[in-house]
């Protein structure tokens, strides 16, 4: 495949955040194609975070599979619930080099992603509805599931990961991002607000 083969088209929530991934698209030759491309990929760009999931959530099967997510966020759980939207896959936006190939395997929808929380594809599921500050019930009803299993995911969740509520757990997965924060919690196990070891 080569470069003219292949173009991309940046969703942002404002066209000042397609500066972010602008120079290293444009470097490689992706973002001004000349003449019409064989293969586009769509990228994504998680900025504020979250925005990227309502976009997932109105997109077909088809465009998910030839998307590539770019977000600021790092924890493994967050990263996992934009995967599991079955997209091509989901780098952190300062990972040049993923980006980079991120987009060749989106333009062909082949999945990169590498799974790396260790909860279900359920579990994965309601938090992106936790996520999008849905309650037990809405959740429930979005899932056509009763509240009681909705309930036992959580739980599950709060158990695997080792947090005290479900507040606690959204918010360390809204405030898990850091420029270069890829090899560390944001919060360390014990602190106010972190998982808590047993």
């Amino acid at each position: 495949m080569t470069k003219k083969q292949v173009g991309v088209a940046v969703d942002a929530s404002h066209a000042n955040y397609e500066k972010v991934i602008e120079e290293v698209l444009t470097s490689a030759g992706l973002l001004t194609p000349d003449g019409p491309v064989q293969y586009l990929a769509r990228v994504i760009l998680d900025f504020p975070l979250t925005w990227a999931i309502a976009r997932l959530e109105r997109a077909d099967s088809v465009m998910r599979a030839r998307t590539l997510v770019a977000t600021q966020a790092t924890h493994p759980v967050y990263l996992d619930c934009l995967a599991s939207y079955h997209v091509a896959g989901v780098v952190t936006s300062t990972d040049e080099p993923a980006i980079l190939s991120g987009v060749y395997a989106a333009a062909t929808a082949q999945k990169t992603y590498q799974w790396r929380s260790g909860l279900t594809y359920m579990e994965l599921r309601v938090t992106r509805l936790l996520l999008q500050g849905r309650d037990t019930r809405a959740a429930a009803t979005a899932l056509s599931i009763s509240t009681k299993t909705i309930n036992a995911h959580v739980s599950n969740i709060l158990c695997k990961l080792g947090y005290e509520n479900r507040a606690q757990y959204v918010a360390h997965l809204l405030g898990s991002f850091e420029v270069g924060a890829e090899d560390r919690p944001a919060v360390s196990p014990g602190e106010e607000g972190g998982p808590v070891e047993s």
